[in-house]
C-alpha cells in the first residue's frame, strides 16, 4: 500500500533509505568492544539477518583465523557513513573518484567537502549468529591497495547479525528503525544508483541545478547551485556561495513516485518545463 502523504512531499522513508544504503554494498567499520575491523558490505537478508564482509587482510595467521569481532554469539556494532560523490572531483582526477567497494580509490585526487555529500549514519546494533572462515581474495587496481611485506593479499570474513536495533543519524536527528520497518522495506531502485545518476547530472557543470534552483523560486546570483541527492521520491539541490561553510539544502518532490529511468527522466523534464 502506497503513503500517498510520502509521495506529496517528496520525502524518503528512513527505513527505505537505510535498506538503499546497505544494498550499495556500502562499506564501514563493525565493532567488538575494543577491536574494529574494516566493513567492506553488509545486506539485509528477507529474515533480517545482515550479512557483513568484514575485511581482516593485515592481521597475523592466527589473529586472522579467530573470529576476533565477529565471535558467533558476542555482540558488534556496525557503523557505515552514508555518503556520495557527486562527480564534481571527475573534473580534476582521471581516475575514479571512489573504488568498486566505495572505498576512496588510491592515487589522484579523490573525493573533498566541495564534492563528497554524507547524509547521515547507519548504525546496526546485534548478535552474532554465524562466522565463516576467513577467505583469501585478490585485490583489484581500483582498490588502490597493495600486498603485504609477506605478499599476503588480504582476507575476508562472512558473518551473520541479528540486529536489536537500527538507527540513522542525519541532521535532522536520530531514527529508530524498527526491524520489521526496515525488513519490509524496499530498495530504492533509484537510489541505489544515486552516485551513477549525480555524475551523469553533473557533466553540464551545474546548469540543471541552477534551473532547478530557479524554478524553485530560489535566487542564485552569486550562488554555486548543485545536484546533491537523487532517488524516487525527489531531487536535492545545494545552493550556496562558493566556499561558504553552510549550504541550504532544496528538497524538490516529483509528482510520483519513479520506478524506472524512464520515470526519474520524465520528471526531469517536467520540471524544466514548469521554469
Amino acid at each position: 500500500m502506497r503513503d500517498e502523504s510520502v509521495e506529496r512531499s517528496g520525502v524518503r522513508p528512513v527505513a527505505e533509505r537505510v535498506r538503499t544504503v546497505l544494498a550499495r554494498g556500502a562499506g564501514g567499520t563493525v565493532e567488538a568492544g575494543m577491536l574494529c575491523r574494516p566493513l567492506r558490505s553488509a545486506r539485509v537478508r528477507d529474515d533480517g539477518v545482515v550479512v557483513l564482509v568484514v575485511d581482516v587482510g593485515g592481521m597475523s595467521r592466527d589473529a586472522v583465523d579467530a573470529p576476533g569481532v565477529t565471535t558467533p554469539g558476542g555482540s558488534a556494532t556496525v557503523e557505515i557513513v552514508d555518503t556520495v560523490c557527486t562527480g564534481r572531483c571527475r573534473g580534476r582526477s582521471v581516475r575514479p573518484s571512489f573504488a568498486i567497494d566505495g572505498r576512496p580509490a588510491g592515487g589522484g585526487v579523490g573525493c573533498d567537502d566541495e564534492c563528497a555529500v554524507t547524509r547521515g549514519v547507519v548504525r546496526i546494533s546485534g548478535i552474532v549468529t554465524s562466522s565463516s572462515s576467513a577467505r583469501r581474495r585478490r585485490l583489484v587496481a581500483a582498490d588502490g591497495a597493495e600486498a603485504g611485506p609477506d605478499g599476503d593479499v588480504g582476507a575476508l570474513r562472512l558473518s551473520e547479525l541479528r540486529p536489536l536495533e537500527v538507527t540513522y543519524l542525519s541532521d535532522d536527528g536520530v531514527y529508530v528503525v524498527p526491524r520489521g520497518e526496515l525488513v519490509a522495506a524496499a530498495v530504492d531502485p533509484i537510489g541505489v544508483d544515486e552516485q551513477v545518476w549525480l555524475r551523469r547530472l553533473g557533466v553540464d557543470g551545474g546548469t540543471l541545478a541552477v534551473r532547478l534552483a530557479l524554478g524553485a523560486g530560489r535566487q542564485v546570483a552569486g550562488a554555486d547551485p548543485w545536484i546533491v541527492g537523487l532517488d524516487r521520491h525527489g531531487i536535492d539541490v545545494a545552493i550556496a556561495a562558493p566556499e561558504a561553510i553552510f549550504r541550504e539544502r532544496l528538497r524538490i518532490p516529483f509528482s510520483q513516485v519513479c520506478a524506472s529511468v524512464d520515470d526519474v527522466e520524465r520528471e526531469l523534464a517536467a520540471l524544466l518545463d514548469g521554469n
